[in-house]
């Protein structure tokens, strides 16, 4: 039974990737997601770098006055000290919030309707509300 079961499950998310063009792998991320369900666990360390990237100048200055003159990229012993300083700033959600921030930076990516990017717009701030 089992067996027949996730047979089915693979052939209804192969058909849901085919209508949204969206890879199985992220329909199947964002179902986890969406039923606050975990299939892995979250790499902080990589969704800072995407956080850190997309917000260099106000990580930078947690550094304050330490904050090095920076040409191109910022060096990892600086994203390291960064990094503890945010986690510093915000001990009781500093996980959430980069997890959130790589869920928004996911369904920026993904082609949807605008009925879709509603709902979801919904389901993601409430769950920034939360914060």
């Amino acid at each position: 039974i089992l067996r027949e079961g996730f047979l089915n499950l693979e052939r209804m998310i192969q058909d849901l990737s085919l209508k949204t063009a969206i890879p199985a792998h992220q329909i199947f991320a964002l179902w986890n997601k969406s039923h606050a369900r975990s299939s892995s666990t979250v790499n902080h360390w990589n969704a800072y770098s995407s956080y850190f990237k997309d917000n260099l100048k106000n990580e930078l200055a947690r550094l304050g006055g330490k904050a090095p003159e920076i040409h191109g990229t910022p060096s990892a012993t600086v994203r390291r000290n960064c990094y503890e300083l945010f986690k510093a700033e915000f001990p009781d959600n500093w996980q959430k919030i980069l997890e959130l921030h790589e869920q928004s930076a996911m369904l920026l990516g993904i082609p949807q309707t605008v009925a879709m990017r509603g709902q979801e717009f919904q389901k993601f701030g409430t769950k920034i509300s939360g914060l």
